[in-house]
């Protein structure tokens, strides 16, 4: 059965959905796991300087933070297994879409979205 082009954009939207809450819960279980808790929090204050987050938009209270860092780290082996399994074909799709995409650019399109793309992998891999 062949979808719609609807229901290709709403699954579109749900993969969109899911790799950015995937991608917060694994940044976040990754920054609990990796550092103390002043280095996270030291992070946190440095990172809402730059740009509110999650956490500062919802007004969470110090005792929900903690709450919700706990689940977190309960959620990080389903999380890393998720990936495990799914990441490789995630991963395929994401570079058919980008390989499609850089095709329809012109060339100067195509440099400015590979200097994007390449500042995006240096603030990750700083954070």
């Amino acid at each position: 059965m062949t979808p719609t082009p609807k229901r290709a954009r709403l699954i579109g939207l749900l993969v969109l959905a899911l790799m950015f809450a995937v991608g917060a819960l694994t940044g976040a279980a990754t920054m609990r796991v990796a550092g103390s808790e002043r280095d996270a929090v030291r992070e946190r204050a440095e990172s809402r300087e730059r740009r509110p987050d999650l956490f500062e938009t919802l007004q969470l209270t110090p005792e929900q933070r903690v709450q919700i860092d706990m689940i977190m780290e309960r959620r990080r082996e389903e999380v890393e297994a998720f990936w495990e399994e799914h990441g490789p074909q995630l991963r395929a799709v994401m570079d058919s879409a980008r390989a499609e995409i850089r095709a329809v650019l012109t060339p100067e399109q195509r440099e400015l979205e590979e200097r994007f793309r390449a500042e995006r992998r240096r603030h990750y891999e700083r954070h």
